[in-house]
């Protein structure tokens, strides 16, 4: 890299980061704060290949099998609902049971998984595959399950894992700055 293309590029990734980092640390190790989903908002920004002509629709997948689950769901929507998308584009939401993601006939922009929709495992992984779903979630088990591109979560700091095999699966491109960013598996 040539020494004058250097100092602009260090600029965009403190801009980038600055954009994510002032985000509050979560309080609990299952809970999905607003500080975790504005982060995933803000990541989908990062997203070359995200449609930008309106209105984002994002399915807030849940793990059918809790009683909680659907109610947890419920709140993580209406919370991702309330903030700006990327371009100040607004953000919908529709909730969806982890076995009723393949039947969705919805065109989603991506695909929020809360806390313990991993647990399908192989069957959730291969719907997004199938369907080109750009997935994020909190959980840390849905980077081994295989079945996020991103996992963002907000706890001392932001971190955030790319599932790079996954990404390009779903045929998810996100810009140079972000991949800097992000730790990949």
């Amino acid at each position: 890299m040539k020494p004058r293309f250097f100092l602009p590029l260090c600029s965009a990734i403190a801009v980038c980061w600055g954009m994510i980092a002032p985000i509050a640390p979560a309080r609990a190790a299952g809970e999905v704060t607003a500080a975790d989903l504005q982060a995933a908002a803000r990541s989908l920004g990062f997203l070359e290949n995200l449609r930008r002509d309106g209105p984002l629709l994002i399915g807030v997948v849940y793990a059918s099998n809790s009683a909680d689950a659907r109610g947890e769901a419920a709140q993580a929507a209406e919370r991702l609902g309330a903030i700006p998308g990327p371009n100040g584009s607004p953000i919908r939401t529709t909730l969806i049971a982890v076995d009723a993601l393949n039947q969705t006939s919805e065109r989603l922009d991506a695909v929020f998984l809360m806390p313990g929709a991993s647990s399908a495992g192989a069957p959730l992984a291969e719907v997004v595959r199938r369907r080109r779903f750009v997935s994020i979630s909190t959980d840390p088990a849905c980077v081994d399950q295989r079945c996020c591109v991103l996992m963002v979560r907000t706890r001392s700091g932001v971190e955030i894992v790319l599932q790079t095999a996954l990404a390009d699966a779903v045929g998810a491109r996100f810009s140079t700055v972000f991949m800097m960013m992000v730790k990949r598996q």
